[in-house]
């Protein structure tokens, strides 16, 4: 029998782990997956917090949205998860969604307060005021809310998603991927000194207990996944980052390949870079995730990005040069930065009173997550 090495490329990969970009900002992932009766589910996150059932709470066949089952709270019961940082609503982005099927007309979802400090806590869930009764709210422990929703859902029967992101400064409320409020969140940080609480608030009035059904709860930290109106999910939320944070090593002869399980930080990868002469009608020389650069005036251009980034929380770094001179010593300013684009300004960073100046080559690089 004569065999010969089996060069790589008559390897062919045949199936993929497809996975959540945004995984590792995962920080709480409750599916709910279990036998009827059941008091008991696991965190899939990698955080892996415990999760006790209070009262009557218990997973239920009757109902569910993915997966055969769901979380049932009858209006006096409700989940405890430990004191931990991930449930700091503070400078950093921030998101919280799920499916909710509710059999009553005023209930809370999420909350985490802490009563030694009442401005530090926060809920997300259904409003139980006059002006907020069967819409989405998020409050703050402060005795006001931050913002709630113009949609009445509760009680009808149907299954609905439910999110808030928190992106900088700008708080939004969605109802199943529609942009239901939008507004500026004023808490500074968030309570995490005490439990999170899933079906009520620290509260005993029966009142602010939730009823219905619960699916699919995340919680993510970090990031702000929706800003804008989306489609709601069509499957279980995804439990790994699967290969999209995997990475691929061949060896040195080319007859092997490792595929590396640690993962990719995404942080460090450029998530869009363009090279482009602004001198005179702008032309784009090479770009990876930019759709266009926008001439705003003498030195100023926009970087329009191919897919929007998550949040303004990134990076954006470059070089310019201007005419012939390509020493002369201008530099990009910033000055806006958009979940569409990057604006800035070619300026002179010299002595002299030169201002803005077209730039003859001009580059962009954008990191964040």
């Amino acid at each position: 029998m004569n065999l010969t090495k089996p060069r790589l490329d008559q390897f062919k990969i045949t199936g993929s782990t497809v996975g959540d970009l945004y995984f590792p900002q995962t920080e709480l992932l409750l599916p709910f997956n279990g036998a009827n009766g059941a008091t008991t589910t696991s965190d899939l996150s990698n955080s892996n917090h415990t999760v006790t059932f209070v009262g009557n709470a218990e997973i239920s066949t009757a109902q569910s949205k993915f997966g055969g089952s769901s979380l049932s709270l009858d209006g006096s019961s409700y989940l405890s998860i430990p004191t931990s940082s991930s449930w700091t609503v503070g400078s950093s982005d921030y998101s919280t969604d799920m499916w909710i099927k509710t059999t009553d007309g005023v209930a809370d979802l999420v909350s985490a307060f802490k009563q030694a400090a009442p401005n530090n806590g926060w809920l997300f869930g259904i409003g139980f005021h006059t002006v907020t009764d069967g819409k989405l709210a998020f409050y703050n422990a402060s005795s006001s809310y931050e913002l709630f929703g113009g949609t009445a859902f509760v009680n009808d029967g149907e299954w609905h998603h439910v999110a808030f992101t928190k992106s900088g400064a700008t708080l939004r409320l969605f109802v199943d991927g529609v942009l239901d409020a939008t507004g500026t969140i004023t808490i500074t940080s968030s309570n995490s000194g005490e439990a999170i609480l899933i079906g009520m608030d620290n509260n005993a009035s029966p009142s602010r207990h939730y009823s219905g059904y619960l699916d699919e709860l995340r919680i993510s930290q970090g990031i702000a996944r929706w800003t804008a109106a989306f489609t709601p999910p069509t499957s279980a939320h995804l439990t790994s980052a699967g290969d999209v944070n995997k990475h691929i090593v061949v060896n040195s002869t080319a007859d092997g390949v490792a595929i590396g399980t640690g993962g990719i930080n995404q942080a460090r990868i450029a998530k869009a870079w363009v090279h482009f002469n602004g001198s005179g009608t702008v032309a784009i020389n090479d770009s990876y995730n930019m759709s266009s650069v926008t001439d705003r005036g003498t030195g100023l251009y926009k970087v329009n990005f191919s897919t929007a980034m998550s949040s303004t929380s990134y990076t954006a770094s470059g070089t310019v040069s201007t005419g012939s001179d390509q020493t002369t010593p201008y530099v990009i300013r910033a000055t806006t930065y958009a979940t569409d684009g990057f604006s800035f300004a070619a300026n002179w960073s010299g002595t002299s009173s030169v201002g803005y100046q077209d730039a003859t080559n001009a580059t962009v690089t954008v990191f964040g997550n």
